[in-house]
């Protein structure tokens, strides 16, 4: 089997400017694709631009001629457009797609149930029918939350307010990944194409709990800041919340809730029990490594912006 040499990149955020790093420094010819003529963080000269409409099969074939993979990390508005380059990929002949699905539980037994997964769940049902009758190859990841979120925003801990929601006591364990780690899983897997076809990939940095990294953050906030911990039962919050869902629309402060107490809960084995670390070259975080990674990063004057929140939200669920 030809070993994959071009990969074409959807999307450069934050994660998509990983991704592309890591695909560089592994020696694959990476093209990304953008809506936009130019892009306010634009790549490096060296790599290869190409505007394109998503909506327009036409548009995205003549794009995707001579790539041997998709790495997609399109927003939650273009979730279900990958559709649409699934077909044009398949059509200019491309071996293999990664989805923009980068995410805590859209991949976990069960997760198929929880409405924030929805969209992510229908792509990777067609994907798989795709690959099914051999039209294309796929990976998908399951990587946990981004480890910059748990670290930073107020999901686990909240600085503005000290206040710490500890769901089931803070013992349930998950799973949690870089960015940066991300970005080296995906070309991993695309280096070691063969044993990562048409398969689930679940790697991590390390496992957290809520009590874990609650110890960090009273240690590293100094001795002023008194923390008040809220009790909450992870199985009634669930439950509530997915009763209300059910009599509107899931905003973003529903999804925030809905995220935390499925997380958090221990009820979707958000800890991975086996993982694919050694596969695609992703070591594995110390205790002692990820308290200096968090120490470095854990600073009570950089409270993330609300404007700033639904991306991160966005990041946490599944894409970037």
């Amino acid at each position: 089997m030809e070993p994959i040499r071009n990969v074409a990149l959807l999307g450069k955020g934050w994660l998509g400017s990983a991704i592309l790093e890591q695909l560089v420094n592994s020696g694959f010819q990476v093209t990304v694709l953008s809506r936009t003529a130019r892009s306010a963080d634009e790549p490096p000269a060296s790599i290869k631009t190409l505007q394109v409409d998503y909506s327009s099969i036409d548009s995205l074939v003549s794009a995707l001629q001579g790539q041997d993979a998709v790495v997609s990390t399109v927003g939650s508005s273009g979730i279900s457009a990958q559709k649409t380059v699934i077909d044009a990929s398949i059509q200019a002949g491309v071996r293999r797609f990664i989805p923009s699905d980068f995410g805590a539980l859209t991949t976990r037994p069960g997760g198929e149930s929880l409405p924030l997964n929805a969209l992510w769940i229908e792509i990777q049902k067609y994907l798989k029918e795709k690959a099914l009758s051999g039209q294309i190859e796929y990976t998908l990841f399951a990587v946990g939350p981004f480890l910059e979120f748990v670290m930073s925003m107020p999901f686990l801990t909240d600085l503005q307010t000290q206040t710490a929601p500890l769901y089931d006591n803070g013992m349930h364990t998950f799973s949690s990944t870089s960015v940066s780690s991300v970005g080296k899983a995906v070309a991993g897997a695309l280096k070691n194409a063969p044993a990562t076809k048409n398969r689930l990939v679940s790697v991590h940095d390390i496992v957290l709990t809520q009590n874990k990294v609650l110890d960090l953050a009273k240690k590293y906030s100094g001795p002023d800041v008194k923390w008040i911990e809220d009790p909450v039962n992870a199985a009634v919050e669930l439950e509530t919340i997915l009763e209300n869902t059910k009599q509107g629309d899931l905003d973003l402060f529903k999804t925030l809730a809905l995220l935390k107490a499925a997380l958090l809960g221990g009820k979707f084995e958000a800890e991975f029990k086996i993982v694919d670390n050694d596969l695609v070259g992703v070591p594995l975080l110390s205790d002692d490594e990820f308290e200096r990674i968090f120490a470095a990063a854990f600073k009570p004057s950089q409270i993330i912006a609300q404007e700033n929140l639904e991306a991160n939200i966005e990041g946490i669920q599944g894409e970037a």
